[in-house]
């Protein structure tokens, strides 16, 4: 009988195949998932950073630009219509336009509600606050046109959307705070050339027409706020539209307010280069100083009115804040030399950028106040 041997055969060829036609293992596919879910939450991350302080850094954007390559900036800036810079009037004018746009009858209504405060940050922010410019003036800055431009800075209205949201930011009263945005930079038009005309009466550096200024400023500061507001009344379908896309309305808005300083440091390139480095750090430091007075008179004041805490919030911030963007568009009015404009404006600029990361550190420690008198 014949004998059958079986043989053990083994096919290593197969094995790669085999090893080939596996699934990728559940913990590598979880692994996976998760890395995308990570990048997803940083770029939204990012994105809600940029989205929350896209002013401060639309303002640094700008600043290095204009230094950096000047040319684009003073091009735009020179193109006028007698003695108005076209695009910087048209900035002016969306900025004001998208405040009336998103501008709210309601909100209005129930700020009035909380009329002490409101009358005292009006007469704060219009007549108070001001009055540092007498002092602004006479500070031993060199060259001489810082001091004039820290005083235009210390009689303008106070921000545009920046004051409201460190409002919401250290949870105040937002209705307030934009009440007064809105009623101070409404009322400015009148208040602040005659202010400033009595601030800088003979100076020697620049003169101002509170008559021609009031005009300007009506054209750029009230007529498309009102355009605005009417445009939203009379269509519902916008007014829609303008909630839907209010966040992008508002970088819109800060992209002009950029456009602004861009423009007015371009054109004063040169000579801001030229300035020896401690005359800028003692600007900056005078617009620092500047910030803390306003903070700690009006600190006192709300302290001593027993305003409740989230209307005191709103008036502290919104009365010791001042416009940059404002008080450029006053200086490109009052003189058409984009070189004297661009020093005037340095001190309103950094006062601004001051206010911001000033009022960032602070509102972590308003809203501990709004926490506790909740408890």
């Amino acid at each position: 009988m014949a004998t059958i041997t079986l043989e053990r055969r083994d096919e290593p060829a197969l094995a790669p195949r085999i090893e080939a036609q596996r699934p990728v293992p559940l913990v590598q596919a979880t692994q996976s998932a998760a890395a995308g879910q990570l990048w997803v939450r940083r770029l939204q991350a990012v994105k809600a950073f940029v989205i929350t302080n896209y002013l401060p850094l639309a303002f640094l954007v700008a600043l290095v630009w204009a230094l950096s390559w000047p040319q684009p900036g003073k091009t735009v800036g020179s193109w006028q219509i007698k003695d108005v810079r076209v695009v910087q009037a048209l900035n002016n004018f969306f900025v004001f336009l998208v405040s009336g746009l998103t501008l709210r009858t309601k909100e209005i209504k129930t700020a009035f509600k909380q009329w002490p405060g409101l009358i005292y940050g009006l007469v704060a922010i219009l007549a108070f606050t001001p009055c540092l410019g007498f002092a602004a003036k006479r500070l031993n800055l060199t060259p001489p046109e810082f001091n004039i431009g820290l005083a235009i800075f210390c009689v303008v209205p106070t921000t545009l959307g920046v004051g409201v949201a460190l409002t919401a930011a250290a949870k105040g009263n937002q209705a307030l705070a934009l009440l007064l945005t809105v009623a101070t930079n409404l009322l400015g038009i009148v208040t602040v050339p005659y202010e400033l005309k009595l601030i800088l009466l003979g100076s020697n550096v620049v003169s101002v027409d509170p008559g021609s200024l009031v005009v300007k400023l009506i054209f750029t500061v009230l007529v498309p706020t009102v355009i605005g507001k009417a445009a939203c009344s009379l269509s519902s379908s916008l007014d829609a539209a303008v909630r839907r896309h209010k966040v992008a309305l508002s970088l819109f808005s800060h992209t002009n307010l950029a456009l602004i300083i861009w423009q007015t440091l371009s054109g004063a390139r040169d000579v801001l280069v030229a300035q020896p480095f401690h005359r800028v750090v003692l600007v900056i430091l005078a617009s620092v100083v500047m910030h803390l007075i306003y903070l700690a008179f009006n600190a006192v004041v709300v302290g001593v009115f027993r305003f409740p805490v989230k209307e005191g919030i709103a008036v502290l911030i919104m009365a010791s804040q001042k416009s940059a963007p404002v008080a450029v568009t006053v200086i490109s009015y009052i003189t058409p030399d984009i070189t004297q404009q661009g020093l005037f404006s340095v001190p309103a600029i950094v006062g601004q950028l001051a206010q911001i990361f000033m009022g960032s550190l602070l509102i972590r420690y308003l809203s501990r106040l709004v926490k506790d008198d909740h408890e």
